[in-house]
């Protein structure tokens, strides 16, 4: 069974699920999410280990 929009056994209409794709904002949106993340990741990862070895002393 073909769950894609569009004839079957074809790609067209796949782009309907990717819309957003097209839009240049919503790439750098993601970008900046993507990045924030990992450097808030990074930020608590360094203080814990800090505070570990602060505590392990």
């Amino acid at each position: 069974m073909n769950s894609w929009p569009g004839p079957e056994n074809s790609w067209e209409g796949v782009d309907a699920y990717f819309t957003s794709a097209n839009s240049e904002g919503t790439l750098i949106f993601w970008t900046l999410l993507c990045i924030a993340l990992l450097v808030l990741v990074t930020a608590l990862a360094a203080r814990h280990e800090s505070d570990t070895a602060k505590n392990t002393k």
